[in-house]
C-alpha cells in the first residue's frame, strides 16, 4: 500500500542542536520541510447526505460516486512522486550527511577555507527541492468540499426531470467555513420534448441560458454557493427542490478527478 510504502522513508530527524542550522534564520523552513517529509496520506473526509425524505422513492436512481478507485491511484502516483523527492531531499540534508567532528570542525574554520559556503550551497539545494514536497502536501490537503445535489421542479407535474450540480467550495485553512473561491458546474437531463431540450436556469447571481440536455455549464470561480436555482420560462422563475444532496471534504488532487468524470461521463437520469 502507498501508505507502508511512505512510511518506510527515513524521517530526516530534524536539525540537532550542534547544528549550524540553528545559527541561522532560516531554521524554521527547514523545520517546516522536514515536517512536509515525514507526514503521510492525509485521511479522507466521510462522505454525508442523502435523498430528502420527499423524494425518497427516487433513491434508486444512481448519484453522483465522491470516490473511485482511480483518485486512490492518484494519491499512490503522487506520494511516489513525493518519496523521490523527500531521497533527493535527505541527499542533501547537512544534519544527515556531516558528523558532529565535521561540524566542529567546518564552523571553527569555515571562513577560512570556503568550507561553510559549500554548506551553504548543499543546505539551499535540499530547501529547494523540500519546497516541491512541501507544495505537494497542499494540492492532497482536505481544504475543498466536494457537493453534488440533484434538483427537481416544486410540485412537478407528470414525469420529473432533473438538474445535476457539483460545487467545489473552497474552506479556510483548519475550519469549515467556505472561503472566496466557490466554483459550479452543472447538467441538465430534460426530456428532448422539453422547450426543444434547452432551458434557463437562474443560480441566485449567474443566468445559464440555452442549456441543452447533458451539456456542461460551468462557473469555475468567485461564484456563490448553489443553495437556490429558478427554471427561468417566459419571464417567469418557478423555484426548484433538492431532491438529493451528497458532500465530504476533498483535496484538489481528487476535486479534479470528480469534475473530469462528472464533464466527460456522467449522465443526468431522464425518466419516461
Amino acid at each position: 500500500m502507498v501508505t507502508e510504502l511512505f512510511d518506510a522513508v527515513p524521517s530526516s530527524g530534524g536539525p540537532s542542536a550542534t547544528s549550524i542550522l540553528n545559527k541561522i534564520p532560516t531554521k524554521r523552513i527547514d523545520a517546516k520541510i522536514t515536517a512536509a517529509a515525514e507526514e503521510g496520506i492525509p485521511e479522507q473526509g466521510e462522505q454525508s447526505g442523502g435523498y430528502a425524505p420527499g423524494y425518497a422513492h427516487l433513491s434508486h436512481l444512481p448519484l453522483l460516486p465522491l470516490y473511485s478507485e482511480k483518485q486512490v491511484g492518484i494519491l499512490e502516483k503522487h506520494y511516489e512522486r513525493k518519496m523521490r523527492k523527500v531521497q533527493q531531499m535527505n541527499a542533501n540534508d547537512v544534519d544527515r550527511n556531516i558528523t558532529k567532528g565535521d561540524k566542529a570542525m567546518l564552523n571553527v574554520v569555515g571562513h577560512v577555507s570556503g568550507a561553510s559556503g559549500m554548506v551553504s550551497m548543499k543546505r539551499w539545494e535540499r530547501r529547494l527541492q523540500g519546497a516541491s514536497v512541501v507544495s505537494g502536501n497542499m494540492v492532497v490537503a482536505q481544504d475543498k468540499r466536494i457537493v453534488f445535489t440533484r434538483w427537481t421542479l416544486q410540485a412537478a407535474q407528470g414525469t420529473p426531470w432533473f438538474v445535476d450540480v457539483v460545487e467545489h467550495r473552497y474552506l479556510n485553512p483548519g475550519t469549515s467555513f467556505i472561503t472566496k473561491g466557490n466554483g459550479v458546474l452543472l447538467k441538465v437531463g430534460l426530456h428532448p420534448g422539453r422547450h426543444n431540450g434547452k432551458v434557463t436556469l437562474r443560480l441566485i447571481e449567474k443566468v445559464a441560458k440555452g442549456l441543452s440536455t447533458q451539456k456542461i455549464w460551468s462557473k469555475n470561480w468567485n461564484t456563490k454557493i448553489c443553495d437556490a436555482i429558478m427554471l427561468v420560462e417566459d419571464g417567469v422563475e418557478r423555484p426548484m427542490d433538492i431532491v438529493a444532496r451528497i458532500e465530504r471534504p476533498i483535496s484538489s488532487l481528487e476535486s479534479y478527478e470528480v469534475i473530469k468524470r462528472f464533464k466527460s461521463g456522467w449522465v443526468v437520469p431522464v425518466l419516461q
